[in-house]
């Protein structure tokens, strides 16, 4: 009897980089263009999951969807008044500030982060690598992407990264920018803990 190897997964943490040699989704046919087929067979219709694994997926499904559109609408406003300020008086003689920049900064990374859960959901469902367990990862990345975006953004500011100057030049150039880092925000971890060990690696030798 033969057995075939477990395909560790590399990348993200869906496997999606995971390439597993008897996936005949992956293989390339004459003309050059992948089957797109998950490896099921013609006429394989019908969904692999139990009803109760389907009704986790469909409520995940429908909280990136809700997720996505309130991260966009509040992306649209606050680019929108992102040249400008907003203070209130909450008593006391003390005032809260409110910016509008940092706010469309978090909100363009929010919508980074739903857009590559979205991804592999559709994805972990697809090649039926989906499980309970990775619904903590799918369901947060959209928050850290915000956090991060906010994060390196100001780092950006600051002048810590050479893409300063691209993040200077328009709010839209900002958002994008932003974007990009909710959305890939695994590997922003990384390059996070590389200027956090550089930071305090500095600081320890002082």
């Amino acid at each position: 009897m033969t057995h075939t190897a477990d395909v560790v997964p590399t990348g993200s943490p869906d496997g999606a980089h995971a390439v597993d040699p008897a996936d005949d989704s992956m293989k390339m046919p004459v003309g050059g263009q992948r089957d797109y087929t998950d490896g099921r067979q013609p006429g394989d219709w019908d969904s692999h999951f139990p009803p109760e694994a389907r009704k986790m997926m469909n409520a995940e499904a429908c909280y990136l969807v809700v997720a996505l559109i309130l991260s966009l609408a509040c992306a649209g406003v606050s680019l929108g008044l992102a040249d400008q300020n907003s203070t209130i008086d909450v008593g006391g003689g003390l005032k809260l500030w409110i910016s509008y920049k940092l706010l469309a900064i978090f909100s363009a990374g929010t919508v980074g982060g739903v857009t590559f859960s979205i991804k592999w959901l559709i994805h972990a469902a697809a090649k039926r690598k989906w499980h309970r367990d990775r619904r903590y990862w799918r369901l947060m990345v959209p928050l850290v992407g915000g956090v991060y975006a906010c994060v390196v953004m100001t780092l950006f500011g600051a002048g810590i990264f050479a893409a300063q100057e691209a993040a200077d030049k328009t709010v839209a150039t900002t958002a994008a920018l932003a974007f990009m880092v909710g959305y890939f925000s695994d590997g922003v971890s990384g390059l996070l803990s590389n200027v956090a060990n550089a930071v305090f690696g500095t600081l320890e030798k002082k």
